[in-house]
Parts: C-alpha cells; structure tokens; sequence
C-alpha cells in the first residue's frame, strides 16, 4: 500500500518491548501500511504504571529495539519515554507529541486489546482522544467490552471506517483487524530461562545482543 499521500500522520506504539520480539514488528509493519504512515515510533516505557519495572535496563531495551528495527525505515525506535525520570504515562506522550506535530496533522495511538480492557485504570485515560486516535488490535483471547465506562466510551467514539478517522486529527476509536503472531516477552524470558532456543520469536540481532549480555537468565 502506498504510504506516500498520507506521510503526515503520525501513529505511536508503545510498550516495555522486554524484549522486542517479532510480534512487535510484525503488528508494527501492519499498522504502517494500515493507517498509511510514513513511519510507527515504537517508544519503549521507562517506569510503567500498571506492571512491574522491567528487569533489565530501559537502555538495553531501547538498545535490543535498535537492533531490531535496521534496515526497516518504516518502524523508529523512539526514547521520547525514556527520557523522563518518572513514571510514563500514554497522556504526557501524547500531549507531547501533539504539541510537536501541530493541530491538524493526525495521530494514531496503538494498543492491543489487552491494554484496552484495563483502559479507565490509566491517569487521565477519558482525555486521550482530546490528542489523538486510538487504535485497538484485537487478540484472540480477548473481546471488546459490552457494558461499563469503556464499553460506552467506545460507543460513543467508534469509527469503523478509517478513510473517515484520518479526514480529523483526533477523536475516534477505531478497531484494526491485524492478525497477530503467536509471540509474546514473557515466553521468551520464560524460555531463556530454561535455556530454549528463541531464534524463531525474536531477530537475529536481538538474541545475539540478549546471549552477550547474559540477559533473562
């Protein structure tokens, strides 16, 4: 799909990335061409506030993400989070790079369905889309909620049609039927582990980086 028209917006997508592994790039690479960017930032969280600090450092994760992403000018790897000294919240980012791009230009916030379902626990998580779209990517083990806050939020925010999201710069939900790679950080950490091979659930360069430095042993 030609992203050229549309190089203006701009979508985020967050995580501890602990480690990136290749369901991160491939959701990524999907969204890039889905929402016709030019670019997805990937921005890895420094102190996340709904899961335990990450066991290795938000250097080695921006690092492994690094690796991960060469020689791929549609996914950036960016340190916007790690750059705070406290907790990173999804409101500050946007906030931050709203102001950056400007009023008009659309940005697209991306999260899986997992993240979604904990939504209203999140600082401030009702003014999200005072800042942006937010794009939800179904798993297979979870379901859009059917009654409560979120459910009516969602309601009230659904744009099924995305030609129809990126005529405004902020303001829809919309769900992106992308299908996902059976891969997850925890089950290669679990795998290191027990000393199993990973090659087929991250890139080369990451598990050559994660055996230097003895990580997730």
């Amino acid at each position: 799909m030609d992203r050229s028209a549309s190089n203006m917006s701009v979508a985020l997508f967050g995580g501890t990335f602990n480690p990136v592994h290749l369901g991160h790039l491939n959701l990524a690479n999907h969204l890039a061409d889905y929402l016709q960017v030019e670019s997805v930032r990937m921005i890895p969280c420094a102190i996340p506030p709904h899961r335990e600090a990450p066991n290795v450092s938000a250097e080695q994760r921006l690092a492994m993400l690094d690796l991960a992403l060469e020689g791929n000018p549609a996914l950036i790897a960016d340190d916007l989070e790690l750059k705070r000294t406290d907790t990173s919240f999804s409101i500050d980012t946007v906030d931050h790079v709203r102001r950056k791009i400007g009023a008009q230009t659309p940005l697209f916030f991306c999260l899986g369905m997992d993240s979604l379902m904990a939504i209203d626990s999140w600082h401030r998580w009702i003014e999200l889309l005072d800042y942006c779209h937010i794009v939800a990517c179904p798993r297979p083990q979870y379901e859009l909620p059917s009654d409560g806050v979120v459910a009516d939020w969602i309601e009230q925010h659904l744009c099924d049609d995305i030609t129809q999201v990126k005529k405004q710069s902020h303001g829809c939900f919309h769900l992106c039927k992308i299908p996902l790679l059976d891969i997850s950080s925890t089950a290669i950490r679990d795998s290191i582990k027990c000393a199993k091979n990973i090659d087929h659930m991250t890139s080369e360069s990451v598990v050559n980086y994660i055996k230097q430095h003895s990580l997730y042993e």
